[in-house]
C-alpha cells in the first residue's frame, strides 16, 4: 500500500473508532471496508508482519545499506558473501543464534532497492586513487592551450591500456549503489601481467594493439 493509501486508511479507522459508520468512512476515505474491519480487529499488515520477521532491525539495515555506497566510493565493494557475513556478526551481537540464510541478501535488495549487484572490475589501486578532480582539470587545462587546439582532429590520438592478469582474478559480482553500472575494485596487482594497449584518433581510425608480456631479462 502507498504511503497516500496508508494515510488515508489511518484516517478512516480513526474516524470509525471515533463513532462513524463503517460505511461512510470507507466511502469517504476510499477504503475497504474489510481492510478497515480488520485493521480495528488487530489483523496486522503485511508491512508489519515482514517487519517482525526480519532478522536486522531497521536502523541496522539502513546502516548495511549506507556502508555498502561508502565501501563502493572507496573501490572496496563487498561482494555477496562478505556482505552476509557483516551481517550475521551484526546479528550475533544483538544475541541471536539464528543464522542468515542464502536468500537473505536478495530479500534486503528487494526492501533496498538503492542498492543492487553489480560488475566489479579490478583495478590498480595508485591509478584509482590518483583520479581526482583536481588532475582531471590539470588535462583539460592542457587541451585548452592554442599550441594544442591548432593540432588537426585526425592528428589526436587517445590511447589505454588494460591488463591481463595471470592466474585467478577477483573480478567478480558485488553489492554497489543502484544508480552505477559497475563499480571498480582495488587490487595491489602482485601477480604478472600481460598490458595490452588500445590507441584511437580524435576521428574514429583505431591503431591495432599493442601487446607487452612481462619478462625476465631486457632483450
Amino acid at each position: 500500500m502507498q504511503l497516500a493509501a496508508q494515510f488515508r486508511a489511518a484516517q478512516a479507522i480513526e474516524e470509525v473508532k471515533r463513532g462513524r459508520s463503517l460505511r461512510s468512512a470507507s466511502k469517504g476515505y476510499q477504503v475497504d471496508r474489510l481492510y478497515i474491519t480488520r485493521r480495528i480487529n488487530g489483523v496486522r499488515t503485511k508491512q508489519e508482519v515482514d517487519k517482525a520477521r526480519q532478522k536486522l532491525s531497521r536502523v541496522q539495515e539502513e546502516a548495511l545499506a549506507n556502508w555498502v555506497i561508502v565501501q563502493g566510493h572507496l573501490g572496496y565493494a563487498p561482494p555477496h558473501s562478505r556482505f552476509r557475513l557483516y551481517a550475521q556478526r551484526l546479528l550475533i551481537n544483538n544475541g541471536s543464534p539464528e543464522r542468515l540464510g542464502k536468500g537473505w541478501v536478495a530479500r534486503f535488495l528487494r526492501r533496498y532497492p538503492e542498492i543492487r549487484t553489480l560488475k566489479g572490475t579490478t583495478i590498480d589501486y595508485r591509478r584509482l586513487n590518483s583520479a581526482s578532480p583536481a588532475s582531471t582539470n590539470v588535462l583539460f587545462d592542457r587541451f585548452a592551450l592554442p599550441e594544442v587546439k591548432a593540432i588537426k582532429w585526425r592528428h589526436r590520438f587517445n590511447a589505454d591500456e588494460i591488463g591481463v592478469m595471470e592466474g585467478m582474478g577477483e573480478n567478480a559480482l558485488v553489492l554497489g549503489e543502484a544508480l552505477r553500472k559497475a563499480i571498480f575494485l582495488k587490487d595491489a596487482f602482485k601477480r604478472e601481467w600481460i598490458t595490452i594497449i588500445a590507441c584511437v584518433s580524435a576521428d574514429g581510425r583505431s591503431l591495432l594493439p599493442f601487446v607487452i608480456f612481462s619478462g625476465v631479462n631486457v632483450q
